[in-house]
């Protein structure tokens, strides 16, 4: 019995080379393509958390945040130092918000200028301008939100124009609160950007102490990135897997994943929700959120 040699590598690279390099080539750059810029990952792999760089800086810095998580949106950390000034141009077919993290500043749209500090929403009409500043002597830490606009998201913006008349320039704390049955009678909830403010897009903050919890659910109708404001210290659970939320970290909820969150004894609970429905009927899950009464 005659054994053939295996064929060698050079002479397979001869025969098929021009076959297998190119699909070499096309599935290396797949790879490296579908890495989000600023990525982490929880220890499972499943939940996708970015840290940001709370540091000072001379000018201007952007910095992406999980980049292509969600479909048509994308953040952004920038950071603004004593000498920088960022100059946001309007876009016809994008909506941009802002949520001031930390530090003072002047944010200017149509020649209004509004002194902000941490903990702040800013959000312009549909093509308004934003200019940015620091105080001077001050680091001023923004998240910049941009939502790509489908002509139907247009169309919408026209049936609220009382929503497109001025800015809205609100500190957290003085948002309006809310109740929902999967979270505790001692937690306090605020609607930051109610919706029809931005077409398909609503923002909200949770806090409480631990001992406490939100209750395990899913959304299937919506996208959802949470962020950890300052203090915040959590366990974000999704379906078996779950992630440490820190402050000042982003993290992606996995499409349609039974997910909730956890906060243990002197710990505490502050995030930022924010919800990217896929279209308008979706909002209806906003109908959970029970306005609270404070007189």
């Amino acid at each position: 019995m005659i054994v053939a040699p295996l064929p060698s590598v050079p002479f397979l690279l001869r025969r098929y080379g021009r076959i297998v390099m190119p699909l070499a080539v096309g599935v290396l750059f797949l790879l490296t393509a579908c890495t989000p810029v600023e990525r982490l990952q929880a220890v499972d792999g499943s939940i996708p958390v970015a840290d940001l760089r709370m540091a000072p800086v001379s000018g201007v810095s952007i910095k992406p945040l999980m980049d292509g998580e969600v479909l048509g949106v994308d953040a952004a950390h920038i950071v603004l130092g004593e000498t920088g000034v960022h100059n946001e141009p309007a876009m016809a077919d994008q909506s941009v918000v802002w949520l001031v993290l930390d530090g003072r500043g002047t944010l200017t749209a149509k020649g209004q200028p509004f002194d902000v500090e941490g903990e702040t929403i800013a959000r312009a009409p549909q093509g308004w301008d934003w200019s940015i500043k620091a105080e001077p002597g001050k680091t001023l830490h923004l998240l910049r939100i941009r939502q790509q606009l489908t002509p139907k998201d247009l169309q919408e913006l026209t049936l609220h124009p009382e929503f497109q008349q001025a800015p809205h320039v609100k500190r957290f704390q003085d948002c309006e609160p809310y109740s929902e049955a999967i979270k505790s009678p001692k937690t306090i909830s605020r609607t930051l950007l109610p919706e029809n403010y931005v077409p398909r897009m609503a923002m909200g903050t949770v806090e409480t102490t631990g001992p406490d919890a939100v209750g395990e659910h899913k959304h299937p109708m919506l996208e959802q990135f949470f962020f950890g404001l300052r203090g915040n210290d959590i366990t974000v659970t999704a379906d078996s897997q779950s992630a440490n939320l820190k402050q000042f970290t982003l993290l992606h909820i996995p499409l349609g994943s039974m997910h909730g969150a956890q906060v243990a004894a002197g710990k505490k609970m502050h995030y930022i929700w924010m919800d990217f429905f896929f279209n308008k009927e979706g909002q209806d899950w906003l109908q959970m959120h029970k306005t609270v009464d404070t007189k």
